[in-house]
């Protein structure tokens, strides 16, 4: 069955691509009716670790 968060809400894992514009779809998934967050973590760090099939990859940014 699904995943289910403590709250009951359930969790969806997919792969879809290069997100181009991830700031617009973060938004566009947010508008649709019963989704309650999204895995998009636009603006909130500046630093990810991206685990991949030749290792972890570490990506960073420097804000201005």
């Amino acid at each position: 069955g699904p995943i289910l968060t403590d709250n009951g809400n359930a969790v969806v894992d997919a792969v879809f691509g290069e997100i181009q514009n991830p700031a617009a779809l973060a938004t566009e998934i947010k508008m649709t009716p019963g989704v309650v967050e999204v895995g998009l973590f636009v603006g909130l760090t500046d630093v990810a670790y991206v685990a991949g099939v030749s290792g972890v990859e570490r990506i960073s940014v420097t804000r201005k």
